[in-house]
């Protein structure tokens, strides 16, 4: 029998402000996860990099920064609304997250193989006609943000250094981000795991992401939830839900914000190893190859339904 799992239970971490605004995707052919390179990351925590400001969001063809993985344009879309100054309701939406990758072609044996060179986030905003990673202390002026603004996108910027690499490969990473989400009726503190990685020969990047809540006696556990397979460059809806009774003197807290979900993609369903697995605190080299290895059996059941609807 599984152990129980509290669904509440708080995240140790800085939360996401707006409920993930920060957080951490018409699917495509599922390709097969690699198994990680002899040069493996080891799995100790440190922070998720910040994609460089001036970056165009979304250029397959640039030496860096070639990959969307996740677009996320937040919205007010439940809760006490009618509560929220003009002015939150009015700047919210202008702040896009991203997450991004360089991927590389290597030469290999076989041919030309792609591996993931780097991964990171940011806060993207339209700039001279197209959209742009942006100095979330120092944006540009031209953006005319008014100071409202201007201090929204500086909170934004601060809670990236919370999202935290928790073990790598050659074409994998993985990385959790603290998230509030709108479950049971209230705000509720989790865990977004996701699971990054490129296909070695068509260079496309995917991810999985799932749902983490922590036990009383600290370790993690996977809620419920199904884990999603979310396609190259999703682009997310991320619906928010506001809770008045989280404001503070009549002002919003980061805790008044949740999400109402996570971001859409294919779910799958858990077996008993991946629940596992996935929970880890941090992943080495050889329980990365583990993940990789139940993750492929859980989307096995995503690639039968595909080629039966063929």
């Amino acid at each position: 029998m599984e152990p129980s799992i509290r669904r509440h239970a708080p995240v140790a971490g800085r939360r996401l402000l707006l409920g993930a605004c920060a957080a951490l995707v018409a699917p495509v052919a599922l390709g097969r996860l690699g198994s990680p390179a002899c040069s493996a990351e080891q799995g100790a925590a440190r922070p998720l990099p910040t994609v460089p400001p001036g970056t165009p969001v979304d250029l397959p063809d640039a030496v860096r920064w070639n990959r969307l993985i996740l677009l996320a344009s937040p919205r007010i879309a439940s809760g006490d609304v009618d509560t929220l100054p003009v002015a939150v309701r009015t700047q919210l939406p202008k702040f896009s997250l991203v997450l991004m990758a360089t991927v590389r072609a290597v030469a290999s044996a076989e041919g030309p193989r792609h591996e993931l060179a780097e991964l990171g986030a940011g806060y993207a905003l339209p700039l001279d006609g197209r959209l742009t990673v942006v100095d979330t202390e120092h944006p540009p002026p031209r953006l005319e943000l008014d100071f409202i603004g201007r201090q929204m996108l500086s909170q934004n910027g601060r809670t990236l250094v919370g999202i935290q690499t928790v073990g790598g490969a050659g074409t994998m990473q993985i990385f959790d981000a603290d998230t509030i989400l709108f479950r049971d009726g209230r705000h509720g503190d989790y865990s977004m795991r996701h699971f990054v990685w490129v296909e070695p020969v068509s260079g496309e990047c995917s991810a999985c992401v799932w749902l983490l809540t922590k036990r009383p006696d600290g370790s993690l556990a996977a809620v419920d939830e199904q884990p999603r397979w979310l396609s190259p460059g999703t682009r997310e809806d991320r619906a928010i839900h506001v809770d008045a009774s989280e404001y503070v003197l009549g002002i919003p807290t980061m805790r008044a914000f949740a999400l109402l979900d996570m971001p859409p993609g294919q779910p799958f369903p858990w077996s008993p190893a991946l629940r596992v697995v996935a929970a880890r605190p941090t992943f080495a080299p050889e329980t990365v190859r583990s993940l990789a290895v139940e993750l492929n059996l859980g989307l096995e059941t995503l690639r039968a339904a595909g080629r039966a609807a063929k």
